[in-house]
């Protein structure tokens, strides 16, 4: 867990909580960003000490493991929660910072977005007991076709039969409604998200920003992005000079996504070399059918998305996925 040094006192004090879905560089600003705000407690994928089922104890998350349970956990397990993020709660009242979580375990609750409206709400009210008068959420998003594509090639090294085939079935499976739409395919359904954030956190509490924004204007996504989480003028410049950037781990060239080698295997404890386990296709392509095959599934949402929150998708191509860059 990152934590960093608190910053002066409010008399108001706000909840930041980033929704860090996967590939929509959560690791960068964790690492890069986020630790640079001194004007906040910032507290980076805090660590699970409270949880003890099976599946805790592999994830090591506290806030993945909080947001499968049900939503009533803040009512009677909230204040051991807030301990564990930020220390006993009379030392943490006395103090008077602002607080920033971001994990990416929150965001992968998102394929369920009314248990994450849910787990927010009732967040919230435990929050006012903590001090906090406001709940902010920020949401990056990220154009369905390329996190899908990314996503594949970034978890390709643990899928044995990872390659274009077994990438077209799970397009295929993420967009048909009788197999994943409403499944893990809700990961991705960014108007029903928003609305289930906005719905537990209020009109002005939900910032949600285009990962492609980041690639075309880092400085003007650094801007909304630093600015929503009441970050001081003269320290926004200062981040947005000395920020490079972010770099992708998989790169993309012409809708073509590089899979990764094959992770080592062993048996009978030799362990083999990942060349030994071959792979049928090093990359995968978006082909176009592909790309209307998701666009057909998601399009739609994005554009009342967009008209009801006032953000810019259509320049980004994500009413028609024909269109914007890999």
């Amino acid at each position: 867990m990152e934590v960093s040094k608190p910053g002066n006192s409010k008399a108001r004090r706000t909840l930041h909580l980033h929704i860090g879905i996967p590939k929509t560089a959560t690791t960068w600003l964790q690492q890069d960003v986020f630790p640079l705000l001194d004007h906040l407690y910032y507290v980076g994928c805090p660590e699970n000490r409270l949880f003890q089922q099976p599946e805790d104890l592999t994830d090591q998350r506290l806030m993945a493991s909080t947001l499968k349970r049900s939503s009533q956990v803040w009512t009677g397990f909230g204040n051991a929660i807030f301990e564990q993020l930020v220390g006993d709660r009379q030392t943490w009242l006395a103090g008077g910072q602002d607080l920033l979580i971001s994990e990416e375990g929150i965001g992968r609750q998102a394929s369920r977005p009314a248990l994450l409206g849910a787990h927010l709400h009732e967040m919230r009210q435990k929050a006012l007991e903590w001090g906090f008068d406001r709940l902010k959420v920020v949401c990056i998003i990220r154009r369905q076709d390329h996190w899908l594509a990314s996503h594949y090639a970034q978890m390709s090294d643990r899928n044995p039969n990872a390659g274009q085939a077994d990438f077209e079935r799970l397009v295929n499976e993420v967009t048909s409604a009788s197999l994943g739409r409403y499944g893990f395919g809700m990961l991705l359904d960014f108007c029903t998200i928003t609305d289930h954030l906005e719905n537990a956190v209020g009109d002005d509490g939900l910032t949600t920003l285009p990962y492609e924004l980041l690639k075309t204007s880092p400085r003007a996504f650094l801007f909304q992005l630093l600015g929503s989480l009441n970050t001081p003028s003269h320290k926004i410049r200062e981040i947005v000079e000395r920020t490079p950037g972010t770099t992708a781990n998989i790169r993309s060239e012409k809708g073509i996504w590089r899979l990764r080698p094959r992770s080592a295997r062993r048996i009978a404890g030799v362990r083999l070399p990942n060349w030994s386990w071959g792979r049928g296709n090093p990359t995968i392509e978006l082909t176009p059918a592909l790309v209307k095959k998701i666009c057909d599934a998601y399009s739609a949402g994005n554009q009342a998305l967009a008209a009801n929150k006032g953000i810019d998708l259509e320049e980004h191509g994500y009413f028609d996925f024909s269109t914007g860059n890999s």
